[in-house]
């Protein structure tokens, strides 16, 4: 054998001795971790509203007495919607969350003339 191939292995031997140490050994250099964001829970609150006529598709056959109500900075995306009696909170909630919306850029209302029947 050369000996130029013998330096080359006893550099890589080496080198590789190195790097095995380094993997091996307990004081591991450790990146700096950015620090975690908590998700804001955005809480839904729907309010209770007496004014009737917020709630104009209060028919005999179908009632929808959920509002939701985008706020002028989201109007150009979303329209008022109305929200029937059966899935209608837990639709509004989809609908809130699907858009990925805050508290500020909505109202959500329920018909209070409704719930006081139930």
């Amino acid at each position: 054998m050369s000996t130029s191939h013998i330096n080359k292995m006893a550099r890589t031997q080496k080198s590789f001795d190195e790097k095995v140490k380094g993997l091996n050994s307990s004081s591991k250099k450790t990146t700096p971790k950015k620090p975690v964001k908590k998700s804001t829970s955005t809480k839904i609150t729907i309010i209770q509203s007496r004014k009737k006529d917020l709630f104009p598709h209060m028919g005999i056959a179908h009632k929808f007495p959920y509002y939701f109500e985008p706020m002028p900075e989201i109007a150009d995306r979303l329209n008022r919607a109305w929200f029937d009696q059966y899935f209608g909170e837990e639709r509004m909630i989809e609908h809130i969350k699907r858009h990925k919306l805050k508290s500020h850029q909505y109202k959500a209302y329920v018909n209070y003339w409704w719930l006081k029947e139930q």
